[in-house]
């Protein structure tokens, strides 16, 4: 399941959908996700989503509005948003700190 998690990191994910592909119900998934892993599907699935993220802005000149429609965000407010909650600067912050570091 977790391979299926990050093939489809820009696809927009429902807890359904991944419970579906589990062949099991959202409620169980969710307790033996957690059981394993210690989060829940949707919180590795965001968290993967945030590295991915971190990487193309280091790696790419991509836009950030790109980097998050293509990274499953939704829109550009949801990523910027999610990204900022996660790493405590916004995408354009980070890209430019970690350009001025190099």
């Amino acid at each position: 399941m977790l391979t299926r998690l990050q093939d489809d990191l820009g696809r927009d994910l429902t807890l359904a959908d991944i419970a579906a592909h589990a062949g099991t119900s959202t409620r169980t998934l969710i307790r033996r996700f957690r059981e394993q892993t210690g989060t829940t599907p949707l919180q590795r699935l965001h968290h993967a989503r945030i590295r991915r993220a971190q990487h193309l802005l280091e790696a790419t000149r991509h836009s950030v509005e790109r980097i998050g429609t293509q990274g499953g965000f939704g829109s550009p407010t949801a990523f910027r948003d999610r990204f900022k909650k996660a790493t405590d600067v916004s995408p354009h912050t980070y890209r430019r700190s970690f350009t001025t570091a190099r």
